[in-house]
């Protein structure tokens, strides 16, 4: 039996004229590939081995207590919340509602890696890891506690699996209807009625932060780029410690190449969210283009050891940082660690020349 409690509230200088050879194969790999999407649900595997996928049908279960502690709160908390039970590939197996101090039960689960994300109001504001590996039913008691404190929000939100007040928005009934439409709207990809729903809220009430995060989706969605910017901007000017609008509007500016300010937004979320693997990997994307080479790597590094797996494209940058400072033989170990997670790229082919060429025997 176990218990989760959360909390709420340079080695490489890289030489740009050096290794053209590695860095174009590298810059040709990364212009196809996606930026890293949030949230990010997929976690890695360490030790490279292909775990079993985990779901429904099987004979383990998973059961605890789910509490709310509320003494140090200074804001009013939510009465009730979601558990979604999620496999590591990001199926959902099951939603639970679950009220405060209250029991909650997952049954008939198969060998695997699951994420228990508990939920409010449509948004995450806590996750955390669980594995069932066994040939014989297990029977995992897993207690869940929050801790809502609003004044420790930004200090906890850096810690994984927290719970942050800045996630959360008590809103009137009638708002609340129009963002749980909103909701529905974005799940089915409406994103235009999305946007009409959740432009009413922001018109009703200015001052909400988790609305005018949606809506900046949304206007992403339909490539309305600047009206995406302007309304990230204003959630951020409401709660800076708001995660998902500052790695949001970071990843706006990296891809349209306004590096420059995507370091401005990223650096503040990385001080405040230092276990986001998101931030640092698009930190580390940013600086790297505007020529801060030991930060990129860094930032880069950082990123692997938080999530080695779903930020592999890390690997590639860094490679390329190596081959340009003329250490291609920790390119080619570079490379080597990123074929091993992505076995399937297009450019294996051409990495594994790379490594036969620069690799030390």
């Amino acid at each position: 039996a176990s218990s989760t409690r959360f909390a709420v509230g340079s080695d490489v200088r890289a030489h740009a004229r050096r290794g053209r050879a590695l860095r174009g194969v590298v810059v040709a790999a990364l212009a196809a590939a996606a930026l890293v999407a949030l949230p990010q649900v997929a976690r890695a595997q360490i030790d490279g081995a292909r775990a079993p996928a985990g779901g429904s049908g099987g004979q383990h279960e998973i059961y605890g207590e789910f509490k709310v502690d509320e003494s140090k709160a200074k804001e009013k908390v939510p009465g009730s919340f979601v558990l979604v039970l999620m496999t590591d590939a990001g199926k959902v197996v099951e939603r639970q509602s679950a009220m405060h101090n209250a029991r909650f039960r997952f049954f008939g689960l198969r060998n695997g890696n699951y994420e228990i994300v508990v939920e409010s109001a449509g948004m995450p504001v806590g996750r955390l890891s669980v594995q069932l590996i066994s040939s014989r039913k297990v029977e995992l008691k897993q207690d869940i506690t929050l801790e809502w404190d609003a004044a420790s929000a930004a200090k906890a939100a850096s810690k994984a699996g927290t719970v942050s007040a800045a996630d959360y928005y008590e809103r009137p009934a009638a708002n609340r209807d129009l963002f749980e439409k909103a909701s529905g709207a974005i799940k089915k990809k409406k994103y235009e009625d999305a946007a009409a729903l959740l432009q009413q809220i922001v018109s009703a009430d200015e001052k909400d932060h988790i609305a005018w995060t949606y809506l900046a989706s949304a206007h992403n969605a339909l490539g309305k780029a600047a009206d995406s910017e302007r309304c990230y901007v204003r959630a951020l000017a409401l709660r800076p410690d708001l995660l998902a609008a500052a790695v949001n509007l970071g990843r706006l500016y990296v891809i349209g190449k306004n590096f420059n300010k995507a370091v401005e937004v990223l650096k503040p979320a990385v001080e405040k969210h230092p276990q986001s693997s998101d931030a640092h990997f698009l930190l580390g994307e940013a600086e790297l283009q505007t020529g801060q080479y030991d930060d990129a790597a860094t930032e880069l590094r950082e990123a692997l050891r938080l999530d080695p797996k779903g930020k592999a494209e890390a690997h590639l940058r860094l490679a390329m940082l190596l081959n340009a400072a003329g250490k291609k033989d920790k390119a080619a170990a570079e490379l080597e660690q990123f074929i091993a997670k992505q076995p399937e790229h297009p450019n294996r082919e051409k990495f594994e020349e790379y490594i036969r060429q620069n690799k030390k025997h």
